[in-house]
């Protein structure tokens, strides 16, 4: 074997390695694709084996292939007691040194066990002998990785090479058992345990296109402001998620830009501060994004070939185009979506999307591009192997990514508008540009609309003063339930349902009262699925399947009298399982769910503890009703006649209501007939009127009220003594007396108790 590229091939057809060619120890092309990916000879070959090149790289993961990488070894018995421990050979074949560090090469099976023995789920386990002095650490290198193979170079110079003979097939099989086992008996866990929780990096990051991020690099070293201290920060904070790599790359930028001023110190200093804080929220893409802002663009990703045999798209190179261009896929449960992300935005794309992103791009290129092929070729290429690339199965290779969605805070909300988005306190409000977004949203969460900041009155305003019958106490309630339910953030402790209720006591629906218009202008701020609230089953199959990812709010309107609260209470205040026709369930974790609102003329039933702190409801006038609409005092409709003015008025009087929530939370404010309305949706009108005229204090034969009330009341006539008694019970619930009953004989008596309280 005289080259590399014939190494590389030798490594994959006989002992079944995925390889890609290596600078130093870095690969030299983009290899994350291959964790999954079968190589072919031809694609192998594809990669670039040239100038520069100085080793192979085992991709570890794929094919079950793992690396134990020992880190300057002071006692290089130790390797072959370890091979020993695990059950191999004391002199096993794939034992490779490397100046003062060996690997020992292994295929085992994933392991829940083993992720939970060693923290969870990571790409590199760093682990610490038990006995000090061996080596530095050793790294169980699991999945998403590569190390490099022999015959190859370092950046040290150390050749890697085979410590006894050379194999002849390929790494034996550990039953995960014995990694345990052995981890246990050689290694401290504790150790890693430490590391991890002073925020040191125990894995090596995501993969990520080195060439890529020295382009970045190198252009924002001649193009970044010397002022840009945020954007510095936010670089250092996406460098921080590949690690010390990340940590070399801000070191060149800062020390290669002449203006920036730092020392090395101080440089490493605020990369240290930036790991500290990031959480997250800062990725690789944000680098790529800075430097897009200042002109930079990304390197082209060439998917196609053309040989002897052809011209043919590259299945990892097509892979790479699609990640380059912001293609993903999301976990959602059991299964995934596909989505498109660009500066921080994302959106679910369907396979027909991808499709037609992928014959747009061949189009915005210049004919001098191509080289050797014509664009109808790549097209034709593209459409005759659809099936292949533009299939769940091929895509189910996407990159998964997992994103930290820009949230409302306890202290905190954002809205986002078409030029802008609003940051929102209980006490101020900015308006901020784009570029300084920090964390993903969803595109459906933009307001298509642009936004300004005035104090122009909107003509929602006196709507709602209207609906309030213009009670100053009444509007900031209502206008505090706005703000909670376009302010996504969700504690346990204080999740509601928002009831928007008629005051007005009427037989059946009564409606028409505004309700449903304060429901549509949260809609137009954040993401609302109506449903059904008369005809909603609970029980049935996919009610919820409306409802996606990105709903902030659920509606049920003009909820029935018999609607059931009770299946409420674990959406209020839990996860919410959502299942699709057709599809895997989708399950919405608590801090992500929407908030509801419940429309009804109808109270809601029940007077226990739990249901009442699960509502919080909201009366609203007749000032509005069937023959008296907001059209006729307005004179156009709302949302669909309003110009840009009254929406930008509109939008800075919702942002109030989201400020005054912030600030004062839900404001409780006494009712005009909530009680009345209880009492009679619990029991009857009739009913409630015998109430006013009770006798409170005074002990009573309870046979002499009913047979009282029978007689007010001829129409119940039929009415039982055990359906009486459940009426005095709940309207001692509802309105804050105390019933008591005694039994004298065959005789029962009943006392209704002093009024608790009088708030309506």
């Amino acid at each position: 074997m005289n080259t590399l590229l014939e190494s590389a091939r030798y490594y994959n057809r006989i002992f079944g390695f995925n390889v890609v060619p290596a600078r130093g120890k870095r690969p030299a092309v983009e290899w994350v694709n291959w964790q999954l990916i079968e190589q072919t000879p031809r694609e192998i070959a594809q990669l670039g084996w040239g100038a520069g090149i100085s080793g192979i790289a085992g991709i570890c993961g794929f094919n079950q292939f793992r690396c134990f990488n020992f880190n300057n070894v002071s006692d290089p018995r130790i390797i072959q007691t370890f091979c020993t421990h695990l059950r191999l050979p004391k002199e096993y074949r794939w034992t490779v040194k490397s100046g003062t560090g060996f690997h020992i090469w292994i295929k085992v099976r994933d392991c829940p066990a083993l992720e939970k023995k060693l923290h969870g789920p990571k790409k590199i386990y760093r682990l610490f002998f038990t006995r000090p002095g061996l080596c530095d650490y050793i790294e169980l290198r699991w999945s998403g990785s590569q190390t490099l193979l022999p015959y190859s170079i370092d950046k040290e110079g150390n050749r890697y090479s085979f410590l006894y003979n050379d194999p002849l097939r390929g790494p034996a099989s550990v039953n995960p058992e014995r990694v345990i086992e052995c981890i246990e008996d050689f290694c401290d866990l504790s150790r890693e345990t430490q590391i991890l929780h002073k925020g040191k990096l125990a894995f090596e990051p995501e993969g990520y296109d080195l060439e890529k991020l020295d382009s970045a690099i190198n252009f924002l070293m001649k193009h970044l402001p010397s002022d840009s201290i945020r954007e510095r920060n936010l670089i250092a904070g996406g460098l921080v998620s590949i690690g010390e790599t990340g940590r070399e790359s801000f070191l060149r930028l800062c020390l290669g830009n002449k203006k920036c001023g730092e020392t090395s110190y101080e440089i490493n200093s605020r990369f240290d501060s930036m790991r500290k804080i990031s959480g997250g929220k800062a990725t690789i893409e944000t680098v790529f994004r800075i430097a897009s802002k200042y002109g930079w663009e990304k390197p082209p990703v060439i998917f196609w070939n053309k040989d002897a045999e052809g011209l043919s798209i590259l299945q990892h190179a097509f892979l790479k185009f699609l990640s380059e261009n912001g293609f993903c896929k999301l976990e959602t449960g059991n299964c995934y979506m596909l989505l498109n992300v660009k500066n921080n935005i994302v959106r679910q794309i369907e396979i027909f999307g991808i499709k037609d992103f992928a014959i747009n791009y061949i189009k915005t290129f210049d004919d001098d591009f191509f080289k050797g092929v014509t664009r109808a070729e790549i097209k034709n290429a593209m459409i005759k192997n659809a099936s292949r690339f533009f299939s769940h199965t091929y895509l189910e290779f996407i990159e998964t990514r997992k994103f930290e969605f820009l949230r409302d805070s306890k202290d905190k909300g954002f809205l986002f508008f078409e030029n802008c988005f609003v940051e929102i306190t209980g006490t101020s409000l900015s308006a901020r540009k784009y570029g300084e977004l920090e964390g993903y949203i969803w595109e459906k969460q933009i307001i298509p609309r642009p936004y300004k900041h005035d104090y122009k009155e909107s003509e929602f305003a006196r709507f709602i003063a209207n609906v309030c019958k213009n009670n100053e106490k009444r509007i900031l309630s209502l206008r505090s339930a706005i703000g909670y339910l376009l302010h996504n953030f969700k504690d346990s402790a204080n999740a509601k349902a928002i009831i928007f209720l008629d005051e007005k006591l009427a037989e059946g629906a009564y409606g028409r009262s505004g309700k449903g218009v304060v429901a549509q202008a949260i809609g137009k701020l954040r993401k609302t699925v109506r449903l059904d609230g008369r005809n909603f089953n609970f029980s049935k199959n996919f009610s919820f399947q409306s409802v996606t990812l990105d709903t902030a709010v659920i509606e049920f309107n003009d909820a029935s009298k018999k609607f059931n609260f009770d299946k409420l209470f674990s959406i209020i205040t839990d996860d919410i399982t959502v299942e699709k026709k057709n599809k895997d369930e989708i399950i919405i974790p608590f801090r992500q769910s929407p908030k509801i609102i419940i429309s009804t003329n109808y109270t809601i039933e029940g007077s226990d503890d739990s249901t009442l702190d699960r509502q919080f409801t909201v009366e609203f006038s007749d000032h509005y009703n069937k023959s008296h609409r907001p059209i006729d005092e307005f004179g156009h409709r709302f949302f669909d006649e309003w110009n840009n003015a009254e929406w930008n008025a509109f939008f800075n009087y919702m942002i109030g209501c989201m400020q005054l929530y912030l600030k004062k939370g839900l404001i409780e404010c006494g009712f005009v007939n909530l009680k009345r309305k209880k009492l009679i949706d619990a029991t009857c009108a009739e009913f409630a009127e015998f109430l006013d005229s009770f006798p409170f204090g005074i002990e009573q034969n309870k046979k002499e009220v009913l047979e009282r009330f029978k007689k007010e009341y001829e129409d119940f006539t039929d009415l039982k003594i055990y359906r009486f008694t459940h009426w005095l019970k709940e309207a001692t619930k509802i309105l804050g007396y105390t019933y008591n009953e005694r039994k004298s004989g065959n005789e029962r008596y009943v006392t209704l108790g002093i009024r608790q309280s009088d708030d309506n």
